[in-house]
């Protein structure tokens, strides 16, 4: 069932959402965790024992490294390295089912078909438990239907965020009562995800499918036009996805973690990616870059670089290295295919180039008298990264690295704009304007909440005709003008294959 079914917002959640309430309020967890297993097993079916798996293994992880500690058998090294083993047993259980799953076609056994949905996600909730656990910094429950329903709950299971255990565990396990704020709140954050997808997602889609499939046969200004499209497109489905899964906790009481941040107004790669896919960037930090900076390797080369090479120098490997591992590990856990870790690595290589050049820049701007806080300054920052960004994208939608490469050479060599009015683009010009005229209501909103305005707040102070009309315009928009019905195909959600 996807989220942006009509079914799952008039009909699935309203159901769930009685029963929830109906049941006694300590059964509820109960309610939730069923709802939980039987969402899943309508989408992956028995695959549900991959799922029931990774919670089991690293409950007894947990368990295991909990009880180490508690017994005061081992001290110092001798307890760390146990706990090490103990954790890296749980890992390697998890990541096997991850990769035997999902990669299987990489190692020519297979096709990915198999991988039940949402693995990428509950695997790295499932590895950030664990390793809290072994650190210290969360305390063992030994109460498996917690680490349950942290590991499955409903709305995040295809898509995420990616959530930690103290985040969302204990109120999903309260089952605390439906409340006006939560049911109203919510339902906003799920009509204004609807709005992206439908009206503006969903329209977009057969612009790219059309581009991708045919750049050959078409000009580098149409390709152009085809990696925005497919950047929009991304943008709207993906965080208008985070809307509904946000807004179908909020109903339930569960605050689930932000994963966008009106990233398109970032001024540089490092800062858009801590606007954009926020709790992966935030894992990544976490799991990945710190272990890996902070590793007794790392530490060495540092120190050999900086008695060969000075401070200045040596002060960029630990960092570079992790983020080297950090990127890598991004375009890895996208997919098996040479253009995700091509996306990884372009990152990788961008954020490299700004972070060493970056003392240079402000050296230039001081000589220069720019400054770097002026509006033109920003505009420039903005319209650089845009095209970063829209390059990434045409990578990581294209099937190839090479397709990739023939592409944004055609945008180079090719750039035929007079071609573009007898470009067929798969839609009429009646969507192209309101793919328009919807992204720039999105915009506006974006605006507003860069000004750290929040905008249901604002809209719930008005008096409540104003809010209905407000709300209802919205409703009315979706049903009259969405990308549904006849001559339109269901677009399937690009992350929830992840």
């Amino acid at each position: 069932m996807s989220y942006f079914y009509f079914s799952y917002s008039l009909i699935f959640l309203p159901i769930v959402m009685l029963i929830y309430q109906l049941c006694p309020k300590r059964f509820r967890y109960l309610v939730i965790l069923f709802v939980n297993y039987m969402f899943f097993f309508t989408i992956s079916g028995a695959l549900i024992i991959y799922l029931i798996g990774t919670t089991i293994v690293s409950y007894i992880t947990a368990f295991t490294v909990d009880k180490v500690v508690r017994r005061g058998k081992y001290k110092g090294k001798k307890l760390t390295k146990l706990k090490r083993i103990i954790l890296w047993t749980g890992i390697s259980f998890n990541v096997a089912a991850l990769v035997l799953l999902k990669y299987v076609k990489v190692f020519g056994i297979g096709t990915s078909w198999i991988a039940p949905i949402g693995i990428s996600y509950y695997t790295l909730q499932a590895i950030s438990y664990m390793t809290d656990i072994y650190r210290g910094t969360l305390k063992f429950d030994k109460n498996i239907i917690k680490l349950a329903l942290f590991l499955s709950f409903f709305p995040q299971i295809m898509e995420g965020p990616i959530s930690r255990y103290n985040q969302v565990a204990d109120s999903l396990y309260a089952g605390n009562a439906i409340t006006y704020k939560g049911l109203t709140f919510g339902y906003q954050r799920i009509v204004w995800g609807l709005f992206k997808k439908i009206l503006i997602a969903d329209r977009l889609a057969p612009i790219v499918v059309k581009i991708f499939e045919n750049y050959m046969s078409v000009s580098g200004a149409a390709i152009l036009i085809g990696a925005i499209s497919f950047t929009i497109q991304l943008y709207m489905e993906f965080s208008g996805c985070m809307d509904i899964v946000i807004g179908t906790g909020m109903v339930f009481n569960v605050k689930l973690p932000e994963n966008f941040r009106q990233p398109f107004f970032a001024k540089s790669a490092s800062e858009f990616w801590r606007r954009w896919h926020i709790t992966l960037g935030a894992w990544l930090k976490d799991y990945v870059f710190y272990p890996i900076s902070l590793a007794k390797p790392v530490k060495k080369i540092s120190k050999h670089f900086k008695k060969s090479f000075g401070n200045s120098v040596s002060k960029y490997v630990a960092p570079t290295v992790a983020l080297f591992f950090v990127w890598l590990g991004n375009g890895v856990w996208h997919g098996p295919k040479s253009n995700y870790l091509f996306y990884g690595l372009f990152y990788f290589c961008i954020i490299f180039f700004e972070t060493i050049t970056e003392s240079s820049v402000i050296t230039f701007a001081k000589s220069h008298n720019i400054n770097r806080e002026s509006n033109g300054y920003k505009a420039f920052q903005i319209t650089k990264l845009l095209c970063i960004v829209v390059i990434g994208e045409m990578f990581f939608r294209a099937q190839s690295i090479y397709d990739g490469l023939c592409m944004f050479f055609r945008i180079i060599l090719d750039f035929n704009i007079k071609e573009i009015p007898s470009t067929n683009f798969g839609v009429d010009v009646y969507d192209i304007v309101m793919s328009i005229f919807f992204s720039l209501i999105v915009l506006f909103v974006d605006i507003i909440k860069e000004k750290n305005i929040n905008i249901c707040d604002k809209i719930n102070s008005f008096r409540l005709p104003v809010r209905w009309t407000i709300w209802y315009t919205v409703i009315l928009l979706i049903l009259i003008f969405g990308a549904y019905g006849k001559g339109y195909s269901i677009v399937d959600m690009i992350y929830a294959a992840y």
